[in-house]
């Protein structure tokens, strides 16, 4: 059986009506045997930024459109799957905002187990640090009859940590992955699109579909003519 880390950040607000329209959680599956010849591209990123290398690379302290499109360049040449979950808040109804993290991120790990049993692996999960999230509640939730409504197969997890992201330079690029989306989707337009045609490879993508794989969009009450836009441009 083939072990994979997978790395996990988010980009926007989750709080409903009154947030960002977008929450996005993106996760960067790769290799473990891989997983530090694919991390010393954060460094090269760093080098061609004339960063400190053990500075911690964050998308929203970038500048320049040509900084941006560099990484994602890079992105593009890497062996590594990426997996979003795309919330539209505008249409949570009866979810509190304290709870769409939990509630949504079991779309997420449903695809990761797909991804896992697909190619016969199992998980080792680096969860980017945020205030309210902690590993009992969630390997809680990943347990019980929480996600009942998600095909997760706890067996493909080997493990759930919960790191800062400046421990780890492959959540840093998770950050750049999931915050280019983000940008892609609030800006809709073919100048920040190209953030993200231009890791478009790297997207998890099955059957000709992206929107039930790569780019879950919820609620399925979502109009999400932002996301169609993009994908209609990816498809060219």
């Amino acid at each position: 059986m083939e072990e994979y880390n997978v790395y996990i950040d988010e980009s926007g607000d989750e709080g409903i009506k009154k947030g960002s329209k977008y929450f996005i959680l993106t996760a960067i599956i790769v290799k473990k045997e891989k997983d530090l010849e694919i991390a010393k591209n954060v460094d090269v990123i760093k080098q061609n930024l004339e960063m400190d290398i053990k500075k911690q690379l964050h998308w929203k302290l970038l500048k320049g459109l040509p900084n941006k499109n560099m990484i994602m360049d890079i992105v593009g040449t890497l062996d590594i799957t990426i997996i979003n979950v795309i919330v539209d808040t505008k249409c949570i109804k009866l979810i509190p905002s304290n709870n769409i993290y939990n509630y949504f991120s079991g779309y997420l790990y449903e695809r990761i187990c797909w991804y896992m049993n697909e190619h016969n692996g199992i998980a080792n999960i680096n969860i980017s640090s945020r205030g309210n999230l902690s590993k009992q509640s969630l390997s809680n939730y990943l347990n019980n009859n929480n996600h009942k409504k998600f095909n997760i197969d706890i067996a493909k997890i080997k493990s759930i940590k919960i790191v800062p992201n400046e421990r780890k330079r492959l959540l840093q690029l998770a950050d750049c992955c999931c915050s280019a989306l983000f940008q892609a989707l609030k800006y809709n337009n073919e100048i920040h699109y190209n953030y993200v045609a231009k890791k478009k490879e790297k997207i998890y993508y099955k059957n000709n579909n992206y929107l039930s794989y790569g780019l879950k969009l919820v609620p399925s009450d979502s109009q999400a003519t932002e996301l169609k836009q993009l994908i209609t441009f990816l498809s060219k």
